[in-house]
Order: C-alpha cells, then structure tokens, then sequence
C-alpha cells in the first residue's frame, strides 16, 4: 500500500531512520526506488549509469538524510540529488553537455497500446498528444513528468527546476491550455489515459 501521502506513518519511519533502524531505510529505498528510476530514464536511458547514479543517491541519504527536519520534504531531496548525481556522471561520461541542458534528454513518452476498449480511437488521441509533447522544449516536457509522475509542490518543482513556485505552476496551465485548444479534449483525462512510466 503507497502511504507516501500518510504524514504520521512518514514522520515515525523517518524517526526511526534518525534513530539508526535499517528496516526504515529499506522502507524508504522500497517507497522511492520506482519514481526515481522512472524520473531517472527520462534524463538518461543509459541503464547502467541510472542505476548507479540511483545507488548514490541512496548512499547520500543513508549519509546525510538524517540531517533533513522533515519527511514530507523527501521526494523533493530525492529528486534533487538524483538530477545533480546524473548531470555530473554524464559530464564526466562525455554524452552530455552543459552548454545543451536537456536538449538531447528528458524522453517523456505517451505508449498508445494502453486499453482494449475503444482502442484505435485511444491510440489516434495518444499519437497526437505525443506529437504536442513531442514540439515542447524539453524543460517543459521535464515539467510536465514532475507534474503528473511526483508528489513534487509547485514549491519543489521550482527549487529544483530554479525556477519560481508561480511560474512553474503557470507554464504547466499554459501548456494545459495550449493542449486543450489544440486537442479539443480534456486533456487531465487524457494525460491519465495516455501517460504511463
């Protein structure tokens, strides 16, 4: 059962965590492992290099995560480490330049083989969403995902994006709205439809 959202059961793992309980570290490892791959394979879809990258990360919160003061703020940290361990191991692979931040990065994919039912018409809508997202820059597409595939605020998608809370939360409703108008669909029902990890 996901309690991601249950702030008394988080506040008594991570109390455990604090006080040395290996079992809350695993607790945590086992919440977060899915949303960091599944954000991690969208900057990089080299395997290998994202599971190490995520292992870091773990390693850096064993490390230093106790020092964080509350729980609710984990997935945020988590996100944070992850982006800034995987833009340094690509540098250092030489795959990824500072001067092109993201351009060749961030694949956010729409699968059209969703649902059997009313499935061509399904897999027409996909494809043209796909396309939509397909012609965003890729920090929108980046904000998209946080969006719709974390927990994140509007507050951490900033921090992390460096970028303020309201024009995060803004340049999601305007590519909401450019969306709507181009597809003539209500494109939240759309995105849950369409948009698997």
């Amino acid at each position: 059962m996901n309690q991601r959202g249950d702030k008394e059961y988080w506040q008594l793992v991570w109390n455990n965590f604090k006080a040395g309980d290996r079992h809350a570290f695993e607790i945590i490892y086992s919440e977060f492992i899915d949303s960091l791959f599944a954000y991690g394979s969208k900057i990089t879809n080299n395997r290998a290099l994202l599971e190490d990258a995520i292992q870091d990360v773990f390693i850096d919160v064993y490390t230093y995560g106790k020092s964080l003061k509350k729980p609710e703020f984990l997935e945020f940290y988590l996100f944070k480490v992850l982006r800034r361990i995987l833009f340094r191991k690509l540098k250092e692979s030489r795959r990824f330049e500072h001067s092109v931040e993201f351009q060749n990065f961030f694949d956010l994919k729409f699968p059209v083989e969703l649902i059997e039912q009313e499935k061509q018409q399904l897999e027409k809508k996909c494809k043209m969403l796909q396309l939509e997202i397909q012609g965003l820059n890729t920090r929108n597409r980046e904000l998209l995902f946080l969006k719709f595939n974390s927990g994140l605020t509007y507050v951490e998608i900033g921090q992390l994006l460096n970028i303020k809370p309201d024009t995060a939360k803004k340049r999601i409703r305007r590519i909401i709205r450019y969306f709507h108008s181009n597809l003539k669909e209500k494109i939240i029902d759309l995105f849950a439809l369409c948009y698997t990890t």
